[in-house]
């Protein structure tokens, strides 16, 4: 993870010297991760798909001023959240409200890495569901963090709240995972591992 957020500085750099080759990289390491983060706000895949596109044309078109970028990775969550709002603020049709997005989304990039986890289904549907029913914040937040590995300090500046409210979400979140799930483990997660490690941090299943 640390070797791809320093290479997405060095794409930029290139990108703004209108390096094509550097941009293709670009778009094929985050392509993915923005349209799984739009679908967080458009329900519609063909939308979000297109909002997500159209990110990308903008970052090539006006690479020049990408050299005013800090954090490129943040600058690119927050360019989709805007492209997102804009888009349903500009379309009154209820088929672009929030999108609730659904169990097999949530864990998809999650599973790949949790074998053992992945192996029981039945464990997996209910952390599936688990995920789906948090609140939309919430999941937005496990997501960035657990899924896309971000820092709670970006994930702050991407949704606008605080470094403290990232991480009490985060807590919330992890939390209900853990109580969803402990009637099927026979015991409760947070009881078992946190007298070690905090809440947050429970590898067994969600880091």
């Amino acid at each position: 993870m640390p070797e791809e957020k320093s290479k997405i500085v060095l794409l930029f750099k290139e990108i703004q010297y209108g390096n094509k080759a550097a941009f293709d990289e670009l778009f094929a390491l985050y392509y993915n991760k923005v349209l799984a983060f739009a679908r967080q706000y458009i329900k519609q895949l063909e939308s979000a798909e297109e909002v997500t596109s159209e990110l990308f044309v903008r970052i090539w078109l006006k690479r020049e001023g990408l050299s005013k970028v800090l954090n490129p990775e943040v600058y690119l969550y927050i360019s989709i959240k805007n492209a997102c709002l804009n888009l349903i603020r500009s379309d009154r049709k209820r088929h672009l409200l929030f999108a609730e997005q659904t169990a097999e989304q949530s864990f998809e990039h999650i599973s790949d890495k949790y074998n053992f986890v992945a192996e029981d289904k039945e464990l997996m549907k209910l952390l599936d569901l688990a995920v789906a029913a948090l609140p939309r914040q919430r999941k937005l937040i496990f997501t960035l963090i657990k899924e896309h590995g971000l820092k709670s300090s970006d994930v702050a500046k991407i949704l606008g709240i605080s470094i403290r409210t990232v991480e009490n979400q985060l807590y919330k979140a992890v939390k209900t995972l853990a109580d969803s799930i402990s009637g099927y483990l026979g015991y409760h997660p947070q009881v078992k591992i946190s007298r070690k490690q905090p809440l947050s941090d429970l590898s067994l299943f969600f880091l």
